[in-house]
């Protein structure tokens, strides 16, 4: 059968369930140079005058109809959807094989993947320790949740590092709040949690990036495997695979972070991981699920809302929940007509609407997911617009969770209520539980005082030269919905960051780093001030003992 491959993925995929049957090989008479994907070009060895089966396009293997579809992720029924995953097609792409690279590889002492709030603690740690920093992003943009999917409304503590600094320039320059703070989150809240456009968050990270001369920031450059040695049983991850410019690059370096907030680089290099909800006696916490029922957290559509017309009123009856003033110190609902007036400035972040996910590691479920919640809105948008409003929504749907990679140590739900500090703490942490779509007591839910982040859970067992930082550290679910949030997401990227510099330069693994002297440059930086404050500062404790 001939068919002409530079055409998308996805009508590859319709030619195939159309024209073969199951067990059987699909031949093509013709490779080109190049095999179109959705937004890139996959390189392939060129091999004139011989046949090849359209596994050669991802691996070495051949494979059945059957095999090839689920090396790519997808059912029969996402097959056929336009815009699926847009590297599924080299899942099993082999790293060894030279041919498949076209640029030069890069060579740097910490690679940080994904330029989000952990990602970017992560790389300016790590520069400012005076290692050599790539920092890798899939999209067009850094910033992560805040420019993705507009999260720029940000709970818990510690506000530190430079997570406090990059806060502060928002909170100065870009603040959307009528009274904004200069004393904001200088230890936790200041029950004014301010926020700003996204566009602007990104615009801060642009200027961090230029005043770092020891990172490179690669956008539009997503990450298609992990480079992996392995000995033994332990693998070593000396580097990563990049596409770019419809091209496969290489980059190594002695340490690698996993700052992707899916775990999906820890996932390639062959780390294990948790996903879904636990089961109580899994890991002996006093509380949680009896029998584990694998979901994950739902996913929530967010957008800004914005008046177009002078005469136009915030149409707040159709609101019960889920916009924020502009102070976002209360609920619309929670206010009167007279004190809504006072502060309507004609511009609200909106929670919008949160839809289930069966797999957050599905980008075609995903996908999913963000149809249904944009369905969802319609009436707000639709009412929206008839009072006077245009509606900003987010270009990705947030996910609250995903892997939760396993480490050298899991962090508990009892570690978090008890308020552990364990021995290699190398970050402090407060904020909720907070694991939507699960029942849990308010009185424990809000219980959580401070706690600390082990080091160990930021090492993947049984793997090298890497650490993982942000919410895919080892935890378990209910654990990871009170850690998840930017502030200590930032905090633990900054430590890991910080530690993979130290690891690199002094030429040891993150394993056998000395941890006290970690702790000890953490402290200097001034990310263990605030634990050390609020303890100073027993009565004025918001959390009970």
């Amino acid at each position: 059968m001939n068919v002409n491959l530079e055409q998308s993925l996805a009508a590859v995929v319709r030619f195939i369930q159309d024209n073969s049957e199951e067990g059987t090989q699909l031949y093509f008479d013709e490779i080109p140079e190049n095999f179109y994907v959705p937004s890139v070009y996959f390189q392939i060895p060129y091999s004139a005058g011989r046949k090849a089966t359209l596994s050669s396009y991802c691996t070495t293997m051949t494979m059945n109809r059957r095999q090839f579809l689920k090396n790519m992720g997808i059912g029969a029924a996402g097959a056929a959807l336009p815009g699926v995953s847009m590297f599924a097609a080299i899942e099993a792409m082999n790293p060894q094989d030279k041919s498949l690279f076209k640029l030069p590889e890069l060579h740097c002492d910490v690679i940080v993947v994904g330029a989000g709030p952990a990602g970017i603690p992560a790389a300016v740690a790590a520069a400012r320790e005076g290692a050599k920093v790539i920092l890798l992003e899939e999209d067009m943009m850094p910033g992560g949740a805040p420019v993705d999917m507009y999260v720029t409304y940000m709970c818990g503590a510690p506000r530190v590092g430079v997570f406090i600094d990059m806060v502060r320039e928002l909170n100065q320059k870009h603040s959307l709040s009528i009274t904004p703070s200069s004393t904001f989150g200088q230890w936790a809240w200041d029950n004014k949690q301010h926020w700003w456009l996204p566009s602007s968050f990104a615009q801060v990270v642009y200027g961090i990036m230029k005043a770092e001369k020891n990172i490179t920031l690669m956008c539009g450059s997503p990450v298609v495997d992990a480079v992996v040695e392995t000995k033994g049983n332990r693998n070593r991850v000396t580097g990563v695979c990049v596409m770019r410019q419809g091209m496969l690059q290489k980059v190594s370096a002695p340490v690698t972070i996993d700052a992707t907030g899916t775990g999906l680089l820890a996932a390639k290099a062959g780390c294990e991981y948790f996903y879904g909800s636990d089961a109580r006696k899994d890991f002996n916490e006093s509380i949680g699920l009896e029998k584990s029922d694998g979901r994950v957290q739902p996913c929530t559509m967010m957008y800004i809302s914005q008046r177009t017309r002078s005469d136009a009123e915030f149409p707040r009856h159709i609101f019960k929940t889920g916009v924020l003033d502009h102070d976002q110190e209360k609920w619309v609902t929670q206010q009167t007509e007279e004190e809504f007036r006072k502060i309507d400035s004609g511009i609200y972040l909106h929670w919008g609407a949160t839809v289930e996910c069966t797999d957050t590691t599905d980008p075609v479920l995903v996908a999913d997911a963000h149809r249904r919640a944009m369905k969802k809105l319609e009436p707000q948008f639709e009412a929206l617009n008839r009072a006077g409003y245009v509606t900003h929504v987010a270009p990705k749907i947030g996910i609250r969770e995903c892997r939760r990679i396993k480490g050298e140590y899991v962090l508990t739900v009892d570690d978090v209520l008890k308020g552990v500090m364990h021995d290699d703490k190398i970050a402090d942490a407060w904020y909720s539980l907070d694991p939507w779509g699960m029942n849990v007591d308010p009185k424990i839910k809000n219980s959580v005082g401070p706690y600390g982040i082990p080091y160990r859970s930021l090492i993947p067992v049984n793997t090298e030269g890497l650490l993982t930082a942000g919410r895919i550290i080892s935890g378990t679910r209910l654990a990871m919905s009170s850690y998840r949030v930017q502030p200590i997401c930032a905090t633990i990227g900054e430590a890991a960051g910080t530690a993979a510099a130290m690891a690199a330069l002094q030429k040891t693994s993150v394993r056998n780093l000395d941890v006290r002297r970690l702790q000890n440059r953490l402290d200097e930086k001034g990310l263990f001030e605030w634990y050390r404050h609020v303890n100073m500062n027993v009565n004025n404790k918001p959390w009970k003992k």
